[in-house]
């Protein structure tokens, strides 16, 4: 029969492998983790440019339900002006950020003129009035993000490599988001000339 001595030291040799086990898997998962590599800004814009473009799609539904034109002048200068206003503590200068808001509003605009121009798949009063507060409130918050974006994603424009890199991040947003042919082509032009901005 083993002794009390000999099976506590049974039970710290166990607690001792144990551990060295888990500090093992622990470094291995740190390891992993640093090897990742950091999300690049252009990354994040082409991502928000996704997403932002996807809720043209609402946008347009309800402008045909409503009849409503698909210009809406003064709501786009009020987002200019805003996001214009905010532009220099981001380290954005006025004209960076109207470029390429601009160039955001244009390509929504386009998925909605698009998809306006197809005869409807269902019946007017199917589809009835859609609120576009909601909608609105998150473009709003994705335009903020964007802006938040925008100094860093214009500092790596100026690698040599932006076009090239910009066409890769657009890929993966559009594959990611499952985007159709329409929204892939929004999609390049939200990003406008953001290889040439800086």
């Amino acid at each position: 029969m083993r002794s009390e001595t000999e099976a506590r030291a049974s039970v710290m040799v166990s607690v001792a492998r144990a551990c060295a086990g888990m500090l093992l898997a622990l470094t291995f998962a740190v390891t992993a983790v640093a090897a990742e590599p950091a999300t690049s800004a252009m990354a994040r814009v082409a991502e928000l440019s996704a997403q932002r473009l996807l809720l043209a799609d609402t946008v347009a539904a309800s402008k045909r339900a409503s009849g409503k034109p698909v210009e809406d002048a003064a709501r786009e200068h009020s987002q200019l002006d805003r996001l214009g206003a905010q532009a220099a503590s981001r380290g954005v200068s006025r004209d960076q950020s109207d470029a390429f808001f601009k160039a955001q509003i244009e390509a929504n605009k386009l998925v909605q003129y698009r998809l306006l121009a197809q005869p409807s798949r269902r019946r007017q009063a199917a589809i009835g009035a859609i609120d576009l507060e909601p909608v609105r409130a998150r473009l709003d918050e994705i335009n903020q993000a964007m802006l938040d974006a925008l100094a860093p994603a214009l500092r790596e424009a100026r690698a040599e490599d932006c076009v090239l890199r910009a066409y890769q991040e657009q890929e993966q947003a559009a594959r990611r988001h499952r985007l159709d042919a329409l929204h892939r082509t929004a999609l390049a032009r939200s990003f406008g000339d953001i290889c040439r901005l800086p």
